[in-house]
């Protein structure tokens, strides 16, 4: 991928530890972060989305052991576990980065160099709790019940040992300046007293390396000048970020992408990203991101997703079972990014028979049916407008500002029902008018026409806006328009009332089929 000539739009989601396949909870940040960088792309912009694997902890060291394989074994079959899954959800990431590939072994270097040379990297010998889920260090009063408190069923590892520090704590007042003056900083607003509240009770430094154990594998990238240590997890996945577009062998680049515009993580690693990173992006010399996004957690109905009771189900089995578009509607529709959220088939049912299949669904075969039986399938040239004409277009382009804004702001769910109240209107237009009436009498032909035209139009314009979310289903309702799919650019150039000239329509059955739920 390289630099286009048009706006850049940045956006990263967090890099997985494969540990184990994924699951559908780390769907929601990809389709979110899937979504806006589709959209961005409609608007023209040269968008460059980053995703990977965060390969460099220790716990990947002992799920490759317990599975009888090396570590490259494990990484290489995990890298092709989880690009299946994303596929699976129609992502359309165009950067892959895992953390052993030699080239963010550069990035990582380059970056803890520059830290260094800042004098923000310093060694000291650290005492205190480890723990590997999370790749992160816990002073005894954290933990809870000598647990960590994300992971309660973990029992930190005690360690003592000298490592390198970062110098967190200069850039207490620096983060605290930047979130007051940048409220955009962590969106949305909810998560932001959370990182206020540690700011404010001042930071501390952290430790950003850890030895080689005598007689096992230096796994991790090798401190620059101390083979002897390599650098803590964090320090190096977070670089990712950069390595994604070319820092530091290619820096025209990176330039044109950093910094980045929309970085969406889970809230159990805010502290990483809305502190830990922009220290050692100031630190570095480089510009800090734009908007770190924040999502909650996702639970399987009602129940915490767990590998261990079975509670779990794969991107690449629910897409399997209920559909891409179906699945990626369901999650954005259902969700909110201020809250935790539950993922429940009965509700993607409902969610893909009501307002797929019905609303949606029932609005284009409607339509193509009609104009196919009344006007022998060529889309008819429309009158003057009434005033229900002139109503629904304004609906449209109250729809397309309306779900832009929302999108902009991460407001997906309310990009959706803006986006359907332009889907209710035009089958509420069509109730109004009729058409099925007006071709019972000859003098009525002309205001057929319009009719028809109109709620073709309307019906344009829902899939190029419905286009971020659900892309096979928008195309697919262009192709029974008997317009071309939707392209770059599109919700600029397109998307404007009569923008473009209808040719034939081609019905082609059901849209979205109707799912039965289970006895």
């Amino acid at each position: 991928m390289s630099a286009g000539t048009d706006p850049s739009f940045y956006i990263t989601t967090a890099i997985d530890y494969p540990n184990g396949a994924p699951h559908i909870g780390h769907s929601l940040e990809k389709v979110a972060a899937d979504v806006v960088g589709r959209f961005h792309r409609l608007v023209g912009d040269d968008v460059a989305f980053c995703m990977g694997l965060d390969e460099n902890s220790q716990h990947i060291l002992r799920a490759a052991a317990d599975n009888g394989m090396t570590p490259r074994e494990w990484t290489a079959l995990m890298d092709v576990e989880f690009r299946k899954a994303w596929d699976a959800l129609g992502l359309s990431r165009n950067a892959w980065v895992q953390t052993t590939d030699p080239r963010h072994f550069r990035a990582s270097t380059e970056l803890f160099s520059r830290a260094q040379a800042n004098g923000d990297i310093y060694k000291a010998n650290y005492a205190g709790w480890y723990c590997p889920n999370c790749n992160n260090y816990y002073t005894e009063d954290e933990l809870i019940d000598g647990h960590c408190p994300l992971h309660p069923t973990i029992t930190p590892e005690y360690l003592e040992e000298e490592n390198y520090f970062f110098a967190l704590s200069n850039y207490t007042d620096i983060l605290l300046k930047h979130l007051d003056e940048n409220p955009e900083f962590v969106t949305p607003a909810v998560w932001r007293p959370e990182m206020i509240s540690l700011l404010k009770s001042g930071l501390r430094d952290f430790s950003v390396s850890r030895q080689v154990r005598e007689g096992k594998e230096a796994w991790g990238v090798p401190v620059p000048g101390d083979p002897d240590h390599v650098m803590y997890v964090w320090f190096d996945a977070l670089t990712t970020y950069l390595t994604a577009i070319g820092f530091p062998d290619n820096m025209e680049r990176f330039n044109h992408y950093w910094p980045a515009d929309s970085q969406i993580i889970g809230k159990d690693i805010m502290r990483f990203h809305v502190l830990y990173w922009p220290a050692m992006l100031l630190s570095a010399g480089l510009p800090l991101p734009r908007r770190i996004v924040v999502h909650g957690w996702m639970t399987l109905e009602g129940k915490k997703l767990s590998k261990t009771t079975g509670n779990i189900i794969s991107p690449v089995d629910a897409a399997a079972e209920y559909g891409v578009d179906p699945l990626r509607y369901y999650l954005m529709r259902e969700s909110s990014f201020s809250s935790d959220v539950d993922f429940s088939r009965a509700n993607l049912i409902r969610r893909n028979n009501d307002d797929l299949g019905n609303d949606l669904g029932n609005l284009l075969n409607r339509v193509v049916s009609m104009i196919g039986r009344y006007r022998g399938k060529a889309v008819p040239t429309p009158g003057d407008p009434g005033d229900l004409e002139e109503e629904l277009r304004i609906v449209a382009t109250e729809a397309r500002l309306n779900a832009a804004r929302a999108i902009e702001e991460w407001e997906l769910n309310t990009a959706l029902e803006q986006i359907w109240t332009l889907v209710r209107r035009s089958n509420q237009y069509l109730e109004a008018r009729k058409p099925w009436s007006l071709a019972k009498r000859e003098e009525d032909a002309g205001l057929l026409d319009t009719v028809l035209w109109t709620a073709a139009e309307a019906t344009r314009i829902s899939a190029i806006l419905l286009a971020p979310f659900i892309p096979d289903g928008s195309d697919r309702m262009m192709s029974q328009l008997g317009l071309s799919p939707v392209t770059g650019g599109a919700w600029t150039r397109d998307a404007d009332w009569g923008s473009v000239t209808f040719s034939d329509v081609d019905p082609q059955g059901p849209l979205f089929p109707r799912i039965e739920a289970e006895p």
